[in-house]
């Protein structure tokens, strides 16, 4: 595995575990809040975001990366 690729596969976890950090978070504020009060349209986009971070946004980048990679075929 090249030096590239190493940074790469590392860089795809890292936004995977922050993805799920911060859909941990946003739930935590959806359904407790902070100081007992919900703040659910913070939570719930917080939620979206680290969703889109954790699952969407590494395939998109894999994809990007193979194009590039291989000249756009």
């Amino acid at each position: 595995m090249s030096d590239l690729a190493k940074r790469r596969w590392v860089f795809l976890n890292v936004l995977r575990i922050g993805g799920l950090g911060i859909m941990a978070f946003g739930l935590y504020l959806w359904r407790k809040g902070i100081g007992g009060i919900p703040d659910e349209l913070l939570g719930k986009i917080l939620f979206l975001f680290g969703l889109f971070e954790a699952l969407i946004l590494p395939a998109v980048l894999r994809r990007a990366w193979r194009s590039k990679d291989t000249g756009g075929k």
